[in-house]
């Protein structure tokens, strides 16, 4: 399996263009569960507390599955594929339907 992901990672690299991902403002960074190589944009408030996702340049989600209707904040995603494994979008200051991202 290891050598599958490796060889399918090595694939995925060659068919990028790097240069142009970087000329956009972008970076070159794994992703998903097997770190395929890709070219995303980086949010500048990654991280930063949100009640809502008006306030990111991207969602504001948990770092935890919440309960449905949860009153919590959160936190601005850290660019745009920052949305693997499990977690609740959070609007107007409450925990929406939690979702899980392979």
């Amino acid at each position: 399996m290891d050598e599958e992901v490796e060889a399918m990672r090595k694939v995925a690299l060659k068919e990028l263009d790097v240069y142009s991902c970087i000329m956009e403002g972008k970076a070159v960074a794994a992703v998903g569960m097997f770190g395929t190589p890709s070219c995303i944009e980086i949010y500048s408030d990654g991280g930063k507390v949100c009640t809502d996702s008006s306030e990111c340049q991207g969602a504001c989600t948990s770092r935890e599955v919440l309960e449905k209707g949860a009153k919590t904040t959160g936190f601005c995603r850290g660019n745009e594929k920052d949305a693997f494994g499990c977690f609740n979008e959070i609007s107007n200051g409450v925990a929406e339907h939690a979702i899980c991202h392979d």
